[in-house]
């Protein structure tokens, strides 16, 4: 048979009291555990085997009860898949009840569901015969009622972890079972649901209404069916609460990054996707070529030796660019032309693209560090807060993007993946800006040494607006950020820093798309100087009524 028998003969002969179990191998290498007798004497399921063996089946005396056993025990195991199959929680629920009412001839079952340490909530009452509904389904209610632990035979299988048996409900010193004795039910077996190991989660609570009704071998098998429904309830939950943080993890994602945007760049969290499969295998190349998965072989040294060749090159003709680009202007972000390379293989960047024509606008508030100099932080946390979700709301009104807060200062834009006239968002922007200025208005300084309590200030925001080209990405793969980089963006943000309290500063480009439009009245054309940009015509919108 291919065993080396000299081996295991060893191994066995050997084996003391202590030893119970030993390891041998075949010819061919393959490991062989070798199980003494006394080595599950201690298996908890072994034990329970035994104990069924003993207190159940030396006792049936019957054709007939030895036919019942088999026939409720071949039910209880096929529910383990049923309950598997099950989409939910309340599923599970209903498929056990319709193998405890049918099988096990209870007259009423329900469960009772931990609320709290204190409480518990009775749901899913089911009885057998339409007679019993009112008599015995008093505790249902639509929802479940909600009862005290204390004083119940749930809260003393919730301290033991055990089934409580009531053989006669007459005789219980609970209040509850007095009271159901006197709606005519006499045996009453609660059992434990545990979850996660040994959590008490509820129980299975099922009564008839004769006394003594319940056999030992019903109530093993009702506590492998709760043992069941446990492992399953736990399933369910966990698998709720996957779904729950994944939906809110794709709403945050949704609040950050533009919808549009997230249908190019969703397939790199797709673990069956080529762009994901790629992006992951390129991800052993760190930034500087760095090999994170190392092969000896003479094919994979070769191929590392090119391959660092050809990185080193990128990095440099990259870093020059990025140098060109610096020299140029003094960008939020480096803007480097994706059009001539690949970004998997430098900046590994999830999305970019080039957009043009989009309107920016930054608004920050005037003399905003020295004020929360005076304040609390929680203080200047709610004001922000307060003032922010105001623009919030302004840019939905007007079909505007947000695109981030930096301290004070709140920054959107119009034109990005929207279809529309670029005048249409130039409109859009510019109404958004006379609606922030007049809704910072409404927003009321905290008290501080030099407000009193019934003096109402607001703040001042200024406001600066751009219209250009910009690139755009998505930067990070852990909390990944929308951004947009450019000279557009500088220009967009030197006009608000130039711009006076209240006021809306514009440069020339954009003033050109709204310049015709009666509604707003402009101060006359005048030079604004830019840090490493030079001379720019810009304009002043008349003061906001």
């Amino acid at each position: 048979d291919g065993v080396d028998r000299r081996g295991s003969a060893t191994s066995v002969d050997s084996t003391d009291e202590t030893d119970l179990t030993e390891e041998s191998r075949t010819c061919d290498g393959t490991s062989v555990k070798v199980l003494s007798e006394g080595y599950c004497e201690d298996d908890t399921s072994i034990m329970q085997a035994k104990e069924f063996d003993a207190n159940v089946l030396a006792k049936l005396t019957t054709l007939e009860e030895s036919h019942m056993l088999l026939r409720r025990t071949r039910a209880v195991s096929a529910l383990a898949s049923r309950l598997m199959g099950a989409p939910d929680e309340q599923a599970c629920f209903e498929e056990v009840t319709k193998l405890l009412v049918p099988l096990f001839r209870v007259d009423r079952a329900s469960y009772a569901l931990l609320v709290d340490s204190e409480h518990f909530l009775v749901r899913n009452v089911t009885v057998n015969h339409r007679k019993h509904a009112i008599k015995m389904g008093f505790d249902a209610g639509d929802r479940g009622v909600v009862k005290p632990l204390k004083g119940t035979a749930v809260g003393s299988c919730a301290q033991t972890l055990k089934q409580h048996y009531t053989p006669r409900t007459k005789d219980s010193p609970f209040e509850t079972h007095k009271l159901i004795y006197s709606m005519g039910i006499n045996s009453v077996l609660a059992t434990p649901i545990l979850v996660d190991g040994n959590k008490f989660a509820g129980c299975i609570v099922v009564s008839l209404t004769i006394e003594d009704g319940f056999k030992v071998h019903d109530r093993i098998l009702i506590s492998d069916i709760a043992a069941m429904l446990g492992a399953n309830i736990y399933s369910k939950r966990m698998k709720q609460a996957a779904e729950k943080s994944n939906k809110m993890s794709r709403e945050m994602l949704h609040a950050m990054i533009p919808s549009k945007v997230i249908e190019k760049i969703e397939c790199f969290w797709d673990e069956s996707s080529e762009a994901y499969l790629h992006r992951h295998s390129c991800n052993s190349v760190g930034i500087f070529g760095s090999e994170t998965n190392m092969d000896d072989s003479e094919h994979s040294r070769s191929f590392k030796k090119e391959k660092s060749k050809r990185d080193l090159r990128e990095k440099i003709d990259f870093l020059n660019q990025m140098n060109r680009e610096d020299s140029q202007c003094d960008n939020f972000g480096v803007v480097v032309d994706s059009s001539k390379k690949e970004l998997g293989l430098t900046s590994q960047a999830l999305y970019a693209e080039n957009v043009d024509n989009v309107v920016i606008l930054f608004t920050d508030i005037v003399g905003f560090s020295k004020m929360s100099l005076d304040m609390k932080p929680i203080e200047v946390v709610d004001m922000l807060q307060n003032l922010f979700c105001r623009f919030d709301n302004l840019c939905d009104k007007h079909g505007v993007q947000k695109l981030e807060t930096i301290g004070d200062a709140y920054i959107c834009t119009a034109g990005l993946f929207v279809d529309g006239n670029v005048n249409d968002a130039a409109r859009n922007v510019l109404n958004l800006a006379k609606d922030m200025i007049r809704e910072t208005r409404k927003v009321r300084l905290p008290r501080t040494e030099t407000l009193s309590q019934d003096s109402f200030v607001s703040p001042q925001i200024r406001v600066g607006i751009h219209v250009g080209n910009v690139t755009c990405g998505v930067l990070g793969q852990r909390l990944p950020k929308f951004t947009v980089f450019g000279s557009a963006v500088n220009l967009a943000a030197r006009m608000e820093q130039t711009s006076r309290p209240s006021r809306i500063h514009v440069t020339e480009d954009f003033h050109k798309l709204v310049s015709f439009e009666e509604d707003y009245e402009w101060d006359d054309c005048s030079e604004t100087t830019v840090k490493n940009m030079g001379k720019f015509h810009s304009y002043l919108l008349k003061e906001v009524l």
